[in-house]
Formats: structure tokens, C-alpha cells, sequence
């Protein structure tokens, strides 16, 4: 049997991440049966194109926290809320892995990476290469937090902790990740056309220090995990373009993948 790919499209707001994602869904599912996370869990096949995958335990409660945080203005109840669904998808995609086995999983973002970036963001002090990389361990639970480093967890960063401890998720590594760069000032001017009210995290600063921070992940991920990472500068290219180079590259890898 062919062994699952994990591939995920990452980028700030406005770097078209969340179009590309449904494009390449799209693309993918006219050759595979590909699982799609994001908003909505997808279900890609030949014969049936795109459909809502209603299989899946948390769903529905994975729906009903990304609604509460389009919406929520305060943001330590947008950072709590948004921690919830991201446990919320690393769930939902272990089930899809385990009972579902489809040729592709495909990620709207990567629940450790946003974990990690987000947490980068909040508290950069705590935040470097090493401790990084430990992040990484504790989130996936492939190493546990000592018990000597419990009070340093609970003091600063007590969600890495409680997730690590309580055993609320294992945090994938994706096997491929599609990091969508784009300039801050390009992704405001994108935000700002949707037309729609922007959520509290969508400023110039913050958007260039989370993107910031992901570059720093996936550098880790290169570097010291041996997981293969793709850089996609935006700014000056169209969906179409960014979409091609991304199903070029999972179809390579998903035919390594075939027995």
C-alpha cells in the first residue's frame, strides 16, 4: 500500500495561500484522492471532483471555533481560540491518516508551524533556533518535556506544555511544505481589496514578523529535520503560477511514494 504524503501550503494573510490551496486541490484530485484541511474538510477523487468530506470526528466543532475567530477582537480570546482549532485540525488529520488513507493530505497552513510561528510572535524571547527545534519535538510528542523544564513551560509558554503533557495532539511534520513569501506591504494591499473587515492580527508589523518567524521553522525543518521545504516569492507571480509549481512538485513526490 502507498504510504500517505503530507503536504502543506503555508504564507501569511494576503500571500494567496488559501486560493492556492483550493486550486490545488482542484488539480490534484482529477489523479488522486487527496484530503484537503482548511476551513472546511474536502475530499478530492476523479469521479466526483470536490466534495465535503463529512466522515470525520470535530468537524463541526472545528467550524464553529474558525467562525469565532473571524470574528473576535479581543486578542487573547483570538489566540486561545485559534490554539483550540489548530488542536481542532491536528485531530481531524490523524483520523483522516488512520482510517481514510488517502494518497495526499493537503494542508490551508500547517497547524505546527502556525503553532510555532504564532508563538515566535508572542513571545520572541523565548524563541530561537534550539528552542525551536525543541518546540517541534514537544509539539509532534516525540520527546517529552523534562521534568526539570516544567516550571520554565508553565511560567512562559504554558500551551506547549499542556499539549505535550495532557497529550491533547501529536503536531505532524509535513512531509513537503510550500512557504508562499510575499512582501508585507504587497499582502496589506491585497487584504485591504477583499473588502471585508480586518481580523485583529492583520497589520503591517505583525505580518512581517509571523512571516518572519515561519521562515525561521522552515529553515529548521530544512536544515535539521531533512524535510523538504519550497519558497514561493508571490508577489510578482499568478495564482495559476504558484498553483502549477506546487502540483508539479507533489506529484513528483507522491510517485515516490507508490509502492
Amino acid at each position: 500500500m502507498a504510504s500517505t504524503l503530507y503536504a502543506a501550503i503555508i504564507g501569511v494573510d494576503g500571500s494567496g495561500k488559501s486560493t492556492c490551496f483550493r486550486e490545488t486541490l482542484k488539480s490534484l484530485a482529477r489523479t488522486h484522492t487527496v484530503v484537503g484541511i482548511g476551513d472546511n474538510i474536502l475530499l478530492g477523487e476523479k469521479d466526483t471532483g470536490i466534495t465535503e468530506f463529512n466522515k470525520v470526528h470535530l468537524g463541526r466543532l472545528k467550524k464553529a471555533l474558525r467562525n469565532i475567530v473571524k470574528t473576535v477582537r479581543n486578542p487573547l480570546l483570538y489566540k486561545i481560540t485559534k490554539l483550540m482549532e489548530l488542536i481542532c485540525r491536528v485531530n481531524i488529520q490523524k483520523d483522516v491518516f488512520e482510517n481514510y488513507r488517502p494518497q495526499v493530505i493537503l494542508g490551508d497552513g500547517a497547524p505546527l508551524i502556525n503553532s510555532i510561528g504564532w508563538g515566535i510572535r508572542y513571545h520572541p524571547q523565548f524563541f530561537e533556533h534550539d528552542q525551536c527545534l525543541k518546540a517541534i519535538f514537544y509539539l509532534s510528542r516525540k520527546k517529552k518535556i523534562p521534568s526539570s523544564q516544567t516550571s520554565f513551560y508553565l511560567r512562559n509558554i504554558p500551551e506547549i506544555f499542556l499539549i505535550n503533557r495532557l497529550r491533547l495532539a501529536s503536531f505532524s511534520v509535513p512531509d513537503i511544505t510550500f512557504f508562499l513569501r510575499v512582501t508585507p506591504e504587497v499582502a496589506i494591499k491585497r487584504i485591504t481589496a477583499r473588502g471585508e473587515e480586518l481580523q485583529v492580527h492583520e497589520t503591517l508589523s505583525f505580518l512581517e514578523k509571523l512571516q518572519n518567524s515561519y521562515s525561521l521553522i522552515c529553515n529548521i525543518l530544512d536544515s535539521d529535520l531533512g524535510k523538504e521545504v519550497n519558497e514561493i516569492s508571490v508577489d510578482n507571480l499568478s495564482i495559476n503560477e504558484v498553483v502549477n509549481i506546487i502540483v508539479k512538485r507533489i506529484k513528483s513526490c507522491s510517485r515516490k511514494n507508490e509502492p
